[in-house]
């Protein structure tokens, strides 16, 4: 049986400002070894992925 998701904390204040900051961070730096790995293995099996759009 599946366990309830629990409600997504709201940030707010220096938290949120913390979180951005990271985010941030995060989305100028270059991928890591593991996820350049991740990427060629999902653009491999892409067109696997893509038929559960239809």
């Amino acid at each position: 049986m599946a366990k309830p998701i629990r409600a997504t904390p709201t940030l707010r204040g220096d938290e949120a400002r913390k979180f951005l900051k990271l985010m941030e961070k995060r989305e100028k730096s270059p991928m890591s070894e593991i996820d350049k790995k991740l990427y060629a293995n999902i653009e491999k099996h892409r067109e696997y992925f893509e038929s559960f759009l239809d």
